[in-house]
């Protein structure tokens, strides 16, 4: 493979460096955006539902179980569902203030299952904080931030 840090072959980079790397028999169409290098012995999870702790920020109406949006996570943008709302979380202790709640309104801590159409990478927040990360959008406007806490492989 060929390594290049700002355009110039390298043999190593460090933390902020634009690192651009090239792996032989492997096209550049081939490659998208969300495709994640990792070790081969300890490959990153790939699944399309997963757990997630949520804060919803200011939304314009209730949140149920079957509401889109888009997730943005790592380099990734895909379109997903809150598929179940678990239970709903006290914002100072985070212990369960209600179970199976039949909505959610802004500013409510929301542990729930999200899914997508496509298997995506990510991590428990805990084992990667990186891509464990992410953020809810609809409309242009930024609608919830949040944490994996499991993903659920298939």
């Amino acid at each position: 493979y060929q390594r290049r840090v700002h355009g110039e072959e390298t043999e190593g980079c460090f933390p902020g460096d634009n690192v651009q790397i090239r792996v032989k028999g492997i096209d550049d169409d081939e490659i998208h955006t969300g495709f994640v290098l990792c070790n081969m012995k300890q490959p990153i999870v790939v699944c399309s539902l997963f757990t997630a702790q949520v804060l919803l920020l200011e939304c314009k109406n209730i949140v149920t179980a079957g509401f889109t949006c888009i997730l943005h996570l790592h380099a990734l943008s895909e379109e997903c569902v809150f598929s179940q709302l678990l239970c709903t979380l006290d914002k100072k202790t985070g212990s369960i203030l209600q179970k199976n709640p039949p909505f959610v309104k802004g500013g409510e801590p929301v542990l729930m299952r999200i899914s997508t159409s496509q298997a995506i990478a990510l991590e428990p927040f805990k084992v990667f904080s990186k891509l464990g990360r992410f953020m809810l959008r609809d409309e242009g406007k930024t609608i919830g931030v949040g944490v994996i806490t499991k993903a659920i492989v298939e």
